[in-house]
């Protein structure tokens, strides 16, 4: 077999390194310069989302023999929203660095590689899939899935985020759910370390959305963050995104083609994290390459999370300001604190089957 993988993103490398432990070696070939060339930003792995994984990077390293090293554990998640503040606590899972941070996720899965990735190979897909019996598209970007199949896209959202400097407890996060400034979307705050964090506002670009001020919205989220948190905070470093697509493709696999990470639909909608699941995919071709699983059932059960967080999604949406402090003052309750962050039974799913006991389209 011949194997090429298109990107060297988290759930290309993921694949390239489970080929390599049964004895494969894939070539990698990534468009950018570096692992993991972008802006920097912490990003979270939570346990509640990944039932019945309790802690996932202790799974990938007993399962799968990949390696991880978080930037901390998350004890405490903070919940704001206009008029309340609630907290859950517990081992609720880690923060984790993307892009050109040093430690990023991506940079440390690299660093297990046997095999060499060749970057700056702006390739196409008819470049190269003629030479090779089997092609892994992990290049993280929809439209090279579109050119395939239709990618069924749930929405689209807008980004806006910084590395702040202040005072911080690396073990809490702290989350907002305010329409003033994150409309049917929210606002987060994961520290790297005690001096510096991620601050990042992401809402739906629906039509509604599309006439308002990125800008002031921003400000107004970066206010309520100062005051929440009762500290004065200092941007080093800003970035924007638009027309981020959230959704998912409709075939994992055509022929010997397989779509992985975001070109599978790993981000999930909820909070829009998707580092586990795009790792996942990636193990899951490498299981199918080399004949020990069927990508198509492998992934069905991450397919089946996607559309029951995008259940949560649709319904969170549909909050206003007073509704989003009923439920943030519900979670003062130890009931059902409890109730979320149980490690016998996975509380979201069954909270999106409650609500929508059928799966769901995009």
């Amino acid at each position: 077999m011949k194997i090429a993988i298109m990107g060297a993103g988290l759930s290309g490398l993921s694949c390239a390194l489970t080929l390599e432990k049964y004895g494969y070696q894939a070539d990698i070939f990534e468009r950018r310069a570096m692992v993991g060339d972008r802006f920097v930003i912490a990003e979270a792995m939570f346990s509640i989302f990944h039932t019945p994984y309790d802690d996932a990077v202790k799974y990938l390293a007993e399962t799968h023999e990949i390696y991880l090293k978080p930037t901390t554990n998350i004890q405490k998640v903070h919940i704001y929203s206009e008029n309340e503040h609630s907290f859950i606590d517990g081992h609720l899972g880690f923060t984790n660095m993307r892009g050109k941070h040093p430690e990023a996720y991506e940079k440390q899965l690299a660093n297990q590689l046997k095999g060499e990735i060749q970057f700056n190979k702006n390739i196409s897909y008819k470049d190269i899939y003629k030479e090779y019996t089997h092609v892994v598209l992990a290049t993280g970007d929809v439209l090279d899935t579109e050119k395939f199949q239709p990618y069924d896209v749930a929405f689209k959202a807008s980004f806006k985020g910084a590395v702040i400097e202040g005072d911080f407890n690396q073990t809490e996060a702290h989350t907002f759910f305010n329409n003033n400034f994150a409309p049917k979307g929210m606002a987060y705050v994961l520290p790297h370390s005690d001096r510096e964090a991620s601050l990042v506002l992401v809402y739906p670009q629906y039509h509604e959305n599309e006439t308002l001020d990125k800008n002031e919205l921003w400000k107004k989220c970066f206010a309520e963050c100062c005051r929440r948190l009762d500290q004065d905070f200092k941007v080093l470093s800003e970035y924007s995104i638009k027309d981020y697509r959230i959704g998912k493709i409709q075939t994992p696999r055509i022929g010997n083609t397989f779509f992985v990470g975001n070109c599978w639909g790993a981000i999930t909608p909820v909070f829009g994290f998707g580092q586990f699941e795009s790792m996942l995919t990636g193990i899951y071709a490498a299981h199918d390459i080399v004949g020990i699983g069927n990508y198509e059932n492998l992934v069905q059960p991450l397919s089946t999370s996607y559309h029951d967080s995008l259940t949560l999604r649709r319904t969170l949406e549909r909050f206003d300001n007073k509704t989003l402090d009923l439920l943030t003052k519900s979670m003062r309750n130890e009931l059902v604190d409890s109730f979320v962050t149980s490690k016998r039974f996975n509380a979201m799913k069954l909270l999106s089957r409650i609500i929508h006991p059928y799966p769901r389209k995009s």
